[in-house]
């Protein structure tokens, strides 16, 4: 079975409730919902730390050049990711929309 059929398959009960017109605002949607979830994982992580350190991660990055604990080391490194894919899940927004 192609992929083309396969995606149709799982769609199709989405479309025959009358939940969506089509296969391709089916998809859309489904994936644009997924992207946002994402986007939001991530900003949560990002306001987690700022809440954390009151500062923000370019702030946080200065204070600790040099004399960073393994705590703010591991933070630093969660932080800067978690910065990484909120603006890679931003792009692909963008891209959807």
């Amino acid at each position: 079975m192609m992929l083309t059929e396969h995606i149709s398959n799982i769609v199709k009960p989405l479309i025959l409730s009358g939940i969506y017109k089509d296969e391709e605002v089916a998809l859309k949607e489904i994936i644009l919902d997924h992207v946002l979830r994402k986007n939001q994982k991530y900003k949560r992580v990002i306001l987690e730390f700022q809440a954390k350190y009151k500062l923000n991660f370019e702030e946080f990055s200065e204070k600790i050049t040099n004399k960073a604990t393994v705590e703010e080391e591991d933070d630093w490194m969660d932080w800067k990711a978690a910065i990484e894919m909120n603006d890679a899940w931003n792009k692909v927004a963008n891209m959807i929309l």
